[in-house]
């Protein structure tokens, strides 16, 4: 990419609009690279926050109007129970979301981007 861009501002003839395009072009798979990953991230962040929102709802679900002191300690173990199933459940998925993201990156970017992933 970087080799690319200075490509672009080898010709002293272009504009500085020309020279702008170019080195975007450069930087294009980059940044869709970049946009697939975060995307990647973005998910598995939300499905988490959705089943740590999901302990939650289920506790308040049990939880009565005016509960105990130990019903909240123990509604309170029972959602960090939950909480702690759902990030282990979601760390067991990162070793098969990055063989994917680095199979799709391999296809799609590394012609491009000149980069062994």
């Amino acid at each position: 990419m970087h080799r690319c861009a200075a490509r672009c501002c080898d010709n002293s003839i272009d504009s500085m609009e020309n020279v702008h395009n170019c080195v975007q072009n450069c930087s294009a798979s980059l940044n869709e690279a970049q946009e697939y990953v975060q995307t990647e991230l973005s998910s598995v962040q939300n499905r988490l926050q959705r089943c740590v929102l999901d302990c939650s709802d289920s506790i308040k679900d049990k939880m009565g109007p005016s509960p105990s002191e130990s019903e909240v300690k123990r509604y309170n173990a029972d959602f960090e129970n939950c909480a702690v199933k759902c990030v282990d459940r979601h760390v067991e998925l990162l070793p098969t979301m990055l063989a994917r993201m680095k199979e799709v990156l391999g296809k799609n970017y590394q012609k491009n981007l000149n980069v062994s992933l």
